[in-house]
């Protein structure tokens, strides 16, 4: 199980890539794909749950016990991502379960779930968060293999434990020009 030693060691760190495919083998639990270094919050987010940029920012808000101030849309994220003063760890991994079904209909509001786990990751690599302090932010999606299809681009790089070279490398999506909110 190489790919998820590499996949251990790269969660401990703070260099990019911040959002990762998992790919996990078909009959295997997903439930479990990362054993939780100690002091790190793991955080489960259902991707069943977040089919609609609304739905979506629910979902997150429950997983991630956000502030009764989270204003739901695009903005509000990526400060609550890059804020956790309420969840103290030394890193955060938020692990995405069936991540094919993260908004499966909109590949735009998809690729700025991305940029926003990205410049989260960033500000918490160069202590630009709301602590002032660096730490590990890693995003994992994960998905079986017989689901990684539904999705003809994950822009992420993948890591899968059958995997014993490097992990393979995804092209990074382009940035969207402005935000929608709901």
């Amino acid at each position: 199980m190489a790919g998820t030693s590499t996949l251990q060691a790269h969660l401990c760190n703070t260099t990019p890539p911040w959002s990762t495919l998992f790919v996990v083998p078909r009959g295997a639990s997903s439930s479990a794909p990362v054993k939780t270094p100690p002091g790190f919050a793991v955080r489960i987010i259902q991707g069943k749950n977040c089919r609609t940029p609304s739905a979506l920012f629910t979902e997150f808000a429950r997983a991630l016990d956000f502030p009764d101030y989270f204003g739901h849309n695009w903005d509000a994220l990526e400060e609550c991502l890059a804020d956790f003063e309420w969840l103290h760890a030394k890193g955060y991994i938020l692990l995405i379960h069936d991540a094919d079904a993260v908004l499966p209909e909109d590949e735009e509001e998809y690729e700025t779930l991305l940029e926003i786990f990205s410049d989260a990751g960033e500000a918490w690599s160069k202590g630009q968060t709301a602590e002032g302090r660096s730490a590990p932010f890693h995003v994992c999606f994960v998905v079986t293999e017989q689901n990684k299809s539904k999705r003809p681009h994950w822009h992420l790089k993948e890591f899968s434990p059958a995997e014993s070279a490097r992990p393979k490398t995804k092209p990074s999506p382009k940035r969207a020009s402005k935000r929608s909110t709901p």
